[in-house]
């Protein structure tokens, strides 16, 4: 009984060593597959990555669209852990195969949900923003399909900060098409000298401190015009910063990507 007992016990930690070697192979291809910031005359892009569990299900894509045009990507899929991992890449992919050679971000987003809502459970979707930058025009095409606003910060402009809230739905719950198709905007935006974008996923607003208050909208406006003028490397290390500061001792419980763009 004793001898069962312990083999039994001895077969668990076994398969949970394997498990533990596995999510970390996992993390190291996730983290190693990450894009590479543009460097592109004239603009200026930073990235932060920072996942809650040894595998995300979070990404971000830099797409290049035409020799002019550059997509940026962010998505969330909900939930965390493995299934979390595996539609992200699935996710990431079909993006990036319709986005190719397609100027707009809604007509990209549209063949992604046709192409996946059949692949998704009902208690499954995806959350993402699609923007194409056109580096000579200084143009930014903009379309979500349920993820944050991106936030406009230029103390030149009127108002100095605001979101850009196009409406739309997210990936997967919308099993026909017709109404992802009807509701989902696309914004168009002309950027101008000293303007910073930033796109990012819910889980840096929604961070919750030791007495569940989220970190907020307000407090991240708030940083983006105290520090507009810090590097976007700065100003993410900034706001990366001030997340951990309000979690605390707290372990972080969801995903949080950001991507910052500072017209030069």
């Amino acid at each position: 009984m004793v001898h069962s007992r312990l083999k039994k016990i001895a077969d668990e930690l076994r398969k949970n060593s394997e498990m533990e070697k596995s999510l970390r192979a996992a993390r190291s291809r996730q983290l190693h597959m990450l894009p590479k910031v543009p460097k592109l005359e004239g603009y200026e892009f930073r990235s932060r990555y920072l996942p809650c569990a040894k595998v995300s299900g979070d990404f971000f894509d830099f797409i290049q669209v035409s020799p002019n045009e550059i997509g940026i990507a962010l998505g969330d899929v909900s939930g965390h852990g493995i299934e979390a991992a595996l539609i992200m890449g699935m996710a990431k992919k079909a993006l990036q195969i319709y986005a190719r050679g397609l100027s707009s971000p809604r007509e990209a987003l549209v063949l992604t949900n046709l192409d996946l809502c059949h692949d998704l459970d009902f208690g499954t979707f995806i959350s993402a923003s699609y923007g194409i930058l056109d580096v000579k025009q200084r143009v930014f095409k903009f379309c979500r399909a349920g993820n944050c606003p991106p936030l406009l910060v230029n103390p030149q402009r009127d108002p100095p900060l605001r979101e850009i809230k196009s409406n739309g739905m997210v990936i997967g719950i919308d099993k026909s098409g017709h109404q992802f198709n009807q509701v989902t905007e696309e914004a168009v935006i002309q950027l101008q000298t000293g303007d910073m974008l930033l796109q990012y996923t819910d889980g840096l607003v929604e961070a919750p401190d030791k007495d569940k208050n989220a970190l907020g909208l307000d407090r991240i406006g708030d940083l983006l015009l105290k520090y507009y003028d810090l590097p976007a490397f700065a100003l993410l290390d900034t706001l990366e910063e001030t997340v951990q500061n309000h979690i605390g001792t707290l372990e972080q419980n969801d995903d949080i990507t950001m991507i910052a763009l500072r017209v030069l």
